[in-house]
């Protein structure tokens, strides 16, 4: 009996450690190292995905991943808090400035993580900004149609990872008014250009017309992060060329114009990536196609440029580019009047004369002034830097503007000015007779105008990069030294503006 109890123990003691050294041997499948199982996003456990974006948030998944010391994709280390990392997961941004895979091909499209027990990767692609075509020229000779070999140039941005680039009579990636894919009707016949060269910055392309193609059609680019079409001729194409723009930051609701030539065959506009569409038949043109009026029917959340699409070709010029805002009253800067008069002040809340279309929060004046007797007072700018102007870029280039609505006319003697770098070195005070429209040259009361002052008008530096700290706030005046003067003025979006 004492044999059969001793066997008893003998086989506990045994049981017990190997299933102490099952808890703590590492996983059996392969042997404590490290493995990239998947990458998913933070909000959705099942999202799987092998592509991303920069600026993206990513959960890591895998085994035995704890213990990390350096990470890296696209074979370049990239930061993470050690925090957000256990043996199955881990957290981190892919960084704004990595470098993409389509800016140089030598690089390794995948994820690694190197911990103290071992190496992982995992192939993961960081997609490049979706190309588009802007438009298309040749040495041209006279009126004569290009010729099999004769050399192209392609103008656009974002030509990353080209994977294909031809002819097409039919566009194969037409969409409805409200966005949805077309189908071709039929095969879609591709006059392949296989002689091709991408420039250093990506933005041009030089090709070789190939053996045969269409009089007319489209030219195709994909990409690896997308497509882009443009009309094709094989005579001398006429794009758009934009010459102007009414306000580069309209209020929502409020018709802006484009001014330029050879606006003929719009297909619509674009803002952004992608972020609005608006087709051509919510576009109106004049009689000879040189101005193009629109309205936007929602604000941007991005914004950057404007592109006017052709069926001959495609142009650009710079839009909502919020990161040139110091003062929106929603995001950038805050109503701060320090001055006189402290019961004139009004915002979208409290304001008598309330313009019927708003980007949401603005900021006036309202009130009667007697003769000398204005209002003034400052409007600070917060946190609001202005970065991404380069610090050379000369001062004639770069504008102050606003958006300003006037409820009542123009009074004759009415008397303004702005001070912005208040009490520093760089301290500019311009003197205006009134607030007008930059295209117009006039008080258009009763309506969003677009308002621009030099910043040569406010300073003698010779670079932006002289002013950009000391932009702190904007001083304003109102006044009329000769007459009474009803006063209901409305602001939004100081901002600068960077002539192209």
């Amino acid at each position: 009996m004492k044999n059969y109890k001793t066997l008893f123990c003998v086989a506990i003691v045994c049981l017990m450690q190997v299933l102490f050294f099952a808890s703590c041997s590492p996983d059996d499948d392969n042997d404590g190292l490290p493995m990239i199982t998947g990458v998913r996003s933070i909000e959705n456990p099942d999202s799987l995905f092998t592509e991303g974006e920069r600026w993206q948030l990513i959960v890591i998944m895998g085994r035995n991943l704890n213990g990390a010391k350096e990470i890296y994709i696209n074979d370049q280390m990239i930061s993470f808090n050690p925090t957000y990392v256990t043996s199955t997961d881990i957290i981190l941004s892919i960084p704004e400035k990595l470098k993409l895979v389509g800016e140089d091909p030598n690089l390794k499209p995948e994820i690694r993580i190197v911990t103290d027990h071992g190496v992982a990767t995992y192939a993961f692609h960081v997609n490049s900004p979706a190309p588009y075509l802007i438009s298309y020229t040749a040495d041209w000779l006279g009126e004569q149609p290009l010729a099999p070999g004769q050399e192209i140039r392609i103008k656009g941005e974002n030509f990353y990872e080209v994977q294909s680039l031809y002819i097409s009579e039919t566009n194969p990636y037409e969409v409805d008014e409200e966005g949805n894919p077309i189908e071709p009707e039929g095969p879609v016949a591709k006059y392949e250009i296989s002689e091709f060269t991408v420039n250093a910055s990506f933005d041009g392309i030089t090709a070789t017309m190939p053996a045969t193609f269409p009089d007319k059609g489209y030219i195709v680019l994909e990409c690896y992060s997308g497509p882009s079409v443009i009309g094709f001729s094989s005579v001398k194409p006429k794009p758009p060329v934009i010459e102007d723009i009414s306000s580069d930051m309209p209020v929502w609701g409020e018709p802006c114009t484009i001014f330029g030539k050879d606006f003929d065959d719009v297909v619509a506009i674009m803002i952004g990536k992608d972020e609005i569409t608006i087709p051509a038949k919510d576009i109106i043109a004049n009689d000879d196609n040189t101005q193009l009026t629109f309205s936007l029917p929602s604000l941007p959340e991005k914004g950057g440029r404007l592109i006017l699409i052709t069926e001959q070709g495609r142009d650009t010029v710079p839009f909502y580019q919020k990161s040139r805002v110091m003062i929106d009253f929603d995001n950038y800067g805050r109503y701060f009047w320090g001055g006189t008069d402290l019961g004139k002040s009004v915002d979208e809340t409290t304001a008598n004369n309330k313009p019927a279309n708003t980007s949401g929060k603005f900021w006036g004046i309202e009130g009667t002034t007697q003769i000398g007797n204005g209002w003034w007072g400052p409007l600070y700018l917060g946190e609001a830097q202005i970065t991404d102007i380069p610090d050379d870029t000369p001062i004639e280039k770069v504008e102050f503007r606003y958006e300003c609505y006037m409820h009542y006319p123009y009074v004759d003697g009415m008397d303004t000015w702005f001070i912005l770098c208040d009490a520093t070195p760089t301290q500019g005070q311009y003197f205006f007779d009134g607030y007008k429209d930059r295209i117009t040259g006039r008080c258009e009361h009763g309506r969003w105008m677009c308002c621009s002052i030099p910043m040569a008008e406010f300073t003698s530096v010779a670079t932006f990069g002289e002013v950009r700290q000391n932009l702190t706030s904007v001083y304003l005046h109102v006044c009329n030294p000769n007459n009474v003067q009803d006063i209901a003025v409305y602001f939004d979006n100081f901002r600068m503006y960077v002539n192209p």
